[in-house]
C-alpha cells in the first residue's frame, strides 16, 4: 500500500482516532485537499491531541478494510440493514498462502476478478449462461454470494516474521438491497391493492366495509413487507455467514499443520 494517504483516508483515521480516544472529532479538515504520508497524519493527529496510538489503531483498521465512509442512514438502512458486510480476521498463515486459499474461495462462489491492485482486490459476479445456470439450480443455498455483485479482499502480513496474514472481506450489498427493497415495496402495494382497494370495490357505497377492507389491505401489505424483510436478512446472514466459516477452516487447517514446539520437560532425565 503507499504511503500517501488520500483525504477521504485522512478524514477517516482522525475520525477513527477520535472514537478510539472517546474525546471529540478532530478537525480533519486541517489536512487540506492534498495527499498526506503516513508520518505527516501522525503528527497532525498528535496536533490535534490524539494519542498516537490511536492513530495508528485506526489506520491498521483502515488497511483492514474498514468502510472508509461512514454509513448512510434513512428508511432503507433501518428497515434492511447497512449496505456493506466487512468480515475480517487474522489467520496463521503467510500471504502467499492465504491468497491463494481467498482466490479459491470466490471463485467456487462464481465470483471473477475484475481488478487487482496487489494486496486489495475487486471482485464481481461471474456473468455468463453457465454461472447463471448454476446459481438458478442452487436448491442447497450452497453459492451463498449468488445475489452478491462486488466483493473488495484485502490482504496485509501481520507480525514480526509475517507468518500471519490479516484477510478481510468487504461485500458490497447496495443493489441486491436496493432491489429487494423495491420488490418488497412493489408486491406490499400489490396486496394492498388486491385486498384493500379490490375489497372496497365489491361493495361499492358502504363507509364501514371500505374501512375494513383498507385495514385489511393494508394488515395483507404490511404482512408481506415482513416476510419479504425475513427472506432478505436471511440471505444477508448467509453472505456473511459464508467468508466466516472459510475463514474459520482456514484458522483450523493452519493450525493443525503448524508445528508443535517440544515439550521443555521432555529432555530432562528423572
Amino acid at each position: 500500500m503507499s504511503d500517501k494517504l488520500t483525504r477521504r483516508e485522512v478524514d477517516f483515521v482522525l475520525r477513527r482516532a477520535a472514537e478510539l480516544d472517546t474525546q471529540a472529532p478532530s478537525p480533519a479538515d486541517r489536512a487540506g485537499d492534498e495527499s498526506l504520508s503516513v508520518t505527516e497524519l501522525v503528527r497532525l493527529g498528535e496536533e490535534a491531541g490524539l494519542p498516537r496510538e490511536t492513530v495508528e489503531q485506526a489506520l491498521v483498521e483502515m488497511r483492514r478494510g474498514a468502510p472508509i465512509e461512514p454509513e448512510e442512514g434513512g428508511a432503507l438502512t433501518r428497515a434492511l440493514g447497512a449496505s456493506r458486510v466487512v468480515v475480517s480476521r487474522v489467520v496463521s498463515a503467510p500471504v502467499e498462502t492465504a491468497r491463494r486459499a481467498v482466490d479459491r474461495f470466490l471463485r467456487e462462489q462464481l465470483m471473477t476478478v475484475r481488478r487487482h491492485h496487489g494486496d486489495r482486490v475487486e471482485w464481481e459476479r461471474a456473468q455468463g449462461l453457465w454461472p447463471g445456470l448454476i446459481r438458478s439450480l442452487d436448491f442447497s443455498k450452497r453459492y451463498a454470494f449468488a445475489l452478491v455483485t462486488r466483493v473488495e479482499t484485502i490482504l496485509s502480513p501481520e507480525g514480526p516474521d509475517g507468518r500471519e496474514t490479516a484477510i478481510t472481506f468487504n461485500i458490497d450489498l447496495s443493489e441486491m438491497r436496493r432491489e429487494r427493497f423495491g420488490q418488497m415495496g412493489m408486491r406490499a402495494a400489490m396486496a394492498f391493492l388486491l385486498f384493500g382497494v379490490g375489497g372496497a370495490l365489491m361493495v361499492p357505497g358502504s363507509a364501514v366495509y371500505d374501512l375494513v377492507a383498507l385495514a385489511g389491505g393494508g394488515v395483507a401489505a404490511g404482512g408481506i413487507f415482513a416476510l419479504e424483510r425475513r427472506r432478505y436478512l436471511e440471505s444477508r446472514s448467509r453472505v456473511q455467514l459464508a467468508p466466516e466459516r472459510f475463514l474459520d477452516l482456514l484458522t483450523l487447517r493452519h493450525r493443525r499443520s503448524s508445528p508443535v514446539p517440544p515439550d521443555d520437560d521432555s529432555d530432562e532425565t528423572p
